[in-house]
């Protein structure tokens, strides 16, 4: 008997029907003969509800009460799963995220797990039950409850997989695999069999919501065999593992795409030894990430900078810029909302010339402007208007020949 580590997120747990029908899948990979744990997110837009009422009592709500708050979506989509298993004879038993042992930094609202004690969870499968975790949460050292961030759930199942060594890590979800784009935005979209962890990280890191990007890091260390499938069906999934390189013969393999995003300029700061590090130090002391970044000199006394952040951390990125503009000497700094960022990955980029100047030429044929570029070795991203972003995800996904011909199904 192996171990098997299901998560389901919010679209799979919408609503108490599907949460049945969860219940009937584990069920039967039960009588398959494995020992299940299941991770489950909040019911469908729980956690938006909950983020409306902290708002409807202060317009700058507490980071620890907001973690409060937001982990009861979880507990109740665990009690119910747990029940509806014991309703069909299937012993079960519920844990929230510091019952089942994760631990945490002390960071609210963007945590991540420093370890797991898996003791009850092992205690628990041993004594023939199916373990139910609350994904997205645990408690810090100081007995803090702390969330991990928005798709941390797949976080957690990771982690826990990799705690107690699980077979396979499967990540339900509303589409049957990875696609190479989003289907709601191209139904066209073509469904991978298999991708590298480097370009899953890549694409996850890009705006792709089907993996948190701190899932695939983990299953990549950890060596855990991941399995995104869709909750609604038996269709074979895709699998997440080391680079095939028989498939580098495709250049592109996706197209990403992220709105979460908000672009802060500084201009003309003073162009001294130790700037770029106080101003993003201070940032990480904040615990915000910096993901584009580019640095323009002006002359020899200043320089222009540009990076961008999630677009909820945009204004307190502000405040703390703004902290430090005595001791930068810059002129201006001003962040912008409306935007968009869109990329392309392959692992075959490295081999290939030209993938980069197409993309520009794409974008530039269909009048796009291109606010900001970053590159790696297997991606290549671009800050465009928010009013173009769906646009060039389009037409990038078009121009590498990743259309199919039948359109995708998503189950809502």
């Amino acid at each position: 008997m192996g171990i098997v580590v299901q998560k389901y997120g919010g679209t799979s747990v919408g609503d108490v029907s599907k949460i049945k029908k969860v219940a009937e899948r584990v069920k039967k990979t039960v009588e398959e003969g494995d020992k299940v744990i299941v991770v489950v997110s909040a019911m469908g837009d729980q956690t938006d509800k909950l983020v409306s009422l902290m708002y409807e009592v202060t317009d700058a709500p507490p980071r620890r009460e907001m973690d409060m708050i937001l982990t009861t979506g979880e507990q109740v989509s665990i009690a119910l799963l747990s029940a509806s298993l014991q309703e069909m004879n299937v012993p079960s038993i519920s844990y929230t995220g510091w019952q089942a042992g994760i631990a945490t930094e002390p960071h609210f609202g963007n945590a991540r797990i420093i370890n797991i004690e898996s003791e009850r969870i092992q205690e628990s499968i041993d004594e023939g039950k199916v373990v139910i975790v609350a994904g997205f949460q645990g408690m810090t050292n100081e007995k803090e409850i702390a969330t991990l961030g928005r798709g941390g759930s797949d976080t957690t199942a990771v982690a826990v997989a990799a705690a107690l060594k699980a077979d396979r890590c499967e990540i339900n979800t509303d589409v049957d695999g990875i696609y190479s784009t989003d289907p709601r935005i191209v139904p066209y979209a073509k469904k991978l069999s298999t991708i590298s962890f480097d370009e899953m990280l890549e694409m996850a890191v890009l705006g792709a919501s089907v993996l948190h990007p701190r899932a695939v890091e983990l299953a990549k260390v950890h060596g855990v065999n991941l399995l995104v499938r869709s909750s609604f069906s038996d269709k074979e999934g895709t699998y997440v593992k080391e680079e095939n390189t028989l498939e580098k013969e495709i250049v592109v393999s996706g197209v990403a795409y992220d709105e979460d995003v908000s672009k802060i300029e500084v201009l003309d700061i003073r162009n001294e030894i130790g700037a770029m590090s106080k101003v993003f130090d201070s940032l990480a002391q904040a615990n915000i990430n910096v993901d584009m970044i580019v640095l323009s000199e002006h002359g020899a006394e200043t320089f222009h900078l540009a990076f961008t952040v999630g677009k909820e951390e945009a204004e307190r990125a502000m405040e703390i810029i703004e902290k430090q503009k005595e001791n930068l000497s810059f002129r201006r700094a001003f962040f912008e909302k409306d935007v968009a960022k869109v990329s392309i990955i392959g692992a075959g980029m490295i081999t290939n010339t030209g993938v980069a100047a197409k993309m520009f030429n794409v974008l530039n044929n269909n009048d796009i402007r291109m606010k900001m570029i970053t590159t790696s070795e297997i991606k290549v991203s671009c800050l465009v208007p928010l009013e173009n972003g769906k646009q060039s995800v389009k037409i990038l996904h078009r121009a590498y020949d990743l259309d199919t011909e039948s359109e995708t199904q998503i189950e809502t």
